[in-house]
């Protein structure tokens, strides 16, 4: 017995383009936003070769890992912005309950249980960093090493912390494993290249603090506003 296959609607190349280019509007919207939000200390910015790419950085600045520098991606999914929560993988190994320690994924189910249309991609940063600033015991594990360290050993887990930290320093000038234009690097300080840079942002600081505000047009001796001759 034969089956007869139903022709199915081509879609007109007009209407791909179109859902090209509203994709590419919603994903330059959401970086507009995340440039708008006040996030310390952690850096991200689409790949220049894949726009469902994003490349980040997290300098963590207090709780256990703080002094930690931390390579992460975001992944988009192919229908964004449909197509459930953007995907978070670690290239830096972090010891912590909510990273698998072979992957590097994170779990983001943690912090957003069901991904909406209402949420946005600076908020999955946010949650990056929050995860990394306080560890909650009550995080659903994917590294249960490290969660039963937590719960039974919390010097041997803050001792493994301490050394994935480390570990991080390390790796910090690694060269990129990403053919990238815009892979965040680093290089060691070099003070014939970065000393006149450094100067300069001090002196502008300066500058800035003793740079006097308005100016008064309230006459000497009275409490009149615009009481001098040249300013009536």
């Amino acid at each position: 017995m034969s089956v007869k296959m139903i022709d199915r609607p081509t879609v007109p190349q007009t209407n791909k383009e179109h859902a090209i280019y509203l994709q590419e509007y919603h994903i330059l919207s959401e970086y507009n936003m995340l440039c708008s939000q006040d996030l310390k200390g952690i850096y991200v910015i689409p790949s220049a070769q894949n726009s469902l790419l994003w490349l980040g950085v997290q300098f963590v600045r207090q709780g256990m890992y703080q002094g930690g520098i931390f390579r992460f991606t975001i992944t988009l999914p192919q229908t964004f912005p449909d197509g459930g929560c953007p995907k978070v993988m670690f290239q830096t190994p972090v010891f912590h309950p909510l990273i698998d320690p072979e992957s590097g994924e994170l779990c983001t189910s943690w912090g957003f249980p069901e991904w909406r249309k209402s949420n946005r991609i600076w908020q999955l940063i946010q949650f990056i960093t929050k995860i990394l600033a306080k560890v909650d015991i009550k995080m659903n594990p994917v590294n249960h090493e490290a969660t039963n360290l937590l719960e039974n050993n919390f010097e041997a887990f803050r001792d493994r912390v301490k050394r994935c930290v480390r570990d991080s320093l390390n790796k910090v000038y690694n060269p990129p494993i990403l053919d990238d234009p815009h892979y965040i690097t680093f290089s060691p300080y070099v003070d014939e290249l970065h000393d006149s840079v450094k100067r300069e942002i001090y002196e502008r600081k300066e500058e800035e603090e003793n740079k006097v505000l308005g100016l008064s047009w309230v006459q000497s001796g009275s409490l009149q506003p615009f009481s001098k001759p040249e300013a009536r």
